[in-house]
């Protein structure tokens, strides 16, 4: 939905059973919820103005949450995404990727790129090319590389290091590659650029 806000918040720490709020102050948005005995809340609500994140308008949002003592803030977006088909909608719009595949390399340095000014580099010399889409190969960037995209409007594939020759019969290989991505998207499961 474009309009409808679905999710949940997770507590963690001795007291589990709490108010907590949800606000949005540029969107005039307050939102109180209670949590469970195990930390637990739902979180659900109607976003009727909020301008739809894209490649054209990456628009980010302030959102604080408090429970308790406790309070967190980040900037995050709101999108959908869907396939029809064989066609891609962006908050229900068909588009086209245009995209690139890059490391995390700072090719003027020669090491790795691991700063926000990194990240900016590489990132414009991606708009330099009219793409709105990297595929960040073949490992997890530093959060610097996806949050910096979110701000620029450019859409990430993200990745794992496994590939080729990885021997899937070995339970430890697997459970290995089970946990990289697991880590990956509590990371990132927020950040509305990502797309694949």
């Amino acid at each position: 939905s474009q309009n409808q806000v679905e999710g949940y918040i997770k507590l963690n720490g001795s007291n589990m059973s709490q108010s907590i709020t949800v606000s949005i102050p540029e969107l005039k948005i307050e939102k109180k919820f209670q949590s469970n005995e195990h930390g637990f809340a739902p979180v659900q609500f109607q976003l009727d103005k909020a301008t739809l994140w894209s490649p054209e308008t990456p628009k980010l949002y302030e959102v604080k949450i408090v429970a308790g003592e406790s309070t967190i803030e980040d900037k995050i977006g709101f999108r959908t995404i869907e396939t029809k088909g064989s066609d891609l909608l962006l908050n229900g719009k068909k588009i086209f990727l245009r995209g690139i595949c890059i490391h995390e390399e700072n090719g003027i340095r020669g090491d790795r790129a691991w700063s926000e000014e990194d990240a900016r580099m590489l990132l414009n010399r991606v708009k330099e090319l009219n793409c709105n889409f990297v595929r960040l190969a073949h490992y997890p960037h530093n959060e610097n590389m996806i949050r910096e995209a979110e701000k620029m409007g450019i859409m990430v594939w993200e990745e794992i290091p496994v590939y080729w020759t990885i021997d899937w019969a070995n339970e430890a290989t697997y459970k290995n590659a089970e946990a990289q991505l697991s880590d990956m998207i509590k990371r990132d499961i927020n950040r509305v650029n990502v797309i694949i």
